[in-house]
């Protein structure tokens, strides 16, 4: 199933078009994000590769509310014959960003918050926890293409999720793109 969406959503940002750009009331976007997350210490003191998808709703010029959804996923790559992850963090947030604008329109730097939850899971051990999660974070979209309608977004983040009855702190960063739809002004 899993497959089935990462698919419908590359082929809609490949062969769709948006139709204007540039960030104001009643525009969407549309993205990816890849990345590293680095694990809290008291989970595993790795590193794992990211992969976000996220869409969202500009109801002003200046907020926006943004749905993402993510997995962190470390290989176990000692001695195996087969590569197999050995901890998978998969996440579901409602984001609040708050867009600030620079004078050319083309930077856009921003803050978001998001609630949502998490799963931590360590497949090999057949071991896993669902939770609350929150993140804070901040970032910049960096906007280029006929009418600015394409922006990379570089975006550094704190999540916080609780599973087996404890905190844990991970620090996200990553690195994606965005597309802007929708005839918002």
């Amino acid at each position: 199933m899993r497959r089935c969406l990462f698919v419908v959503m590359c082929a809609a940002i490949l062969f769709g078009s948006p139709a204007l750009a540039g960030i104001g009331k009643g525009n969407g976007e549309i993205g990816f994000d890849f990345g590293a997350t680095s694990f809290d210490s008291e989970v595993s003191g790795k590193s794992a590769g990211r992969l976000a998808f996220r869409g969202g709703y500009h109801f002003s010029k200046w907020f926006e509310l943004e749905g993402e959804t993510s997995a962190s996923v470390h290989g176990n790559l000692q001695g195996q014959t087969r590569n197999e992850a050995d901890i998978v963090l998969a996440t579901l947030f409602v984001n609040g960003v708050f867009n600030f604008h620079s004078r050319s329109g083309n930077v856009v730097p921003y803050l978001l918050a998001g609630i949502g939850r998490a799963r931590l899971d360590f497949p090999l051990a057949n071991f896993n926890d669902t939770g609350p999660a929150r993140q804070i974070g901040g970032g910049c979209r960096f906007f280029f293409g006929d009418e600015d309608q394409v922006a990379f977004r570089l975006q550094v983040a704190r999540l916080m999720e609780d599973t087996f009855d404890e905190t844990s702190t991970h620090l996200n960063y990553v690195a994606g793109f965005s597309w802007r739809l929708g005839g918002g002004t």
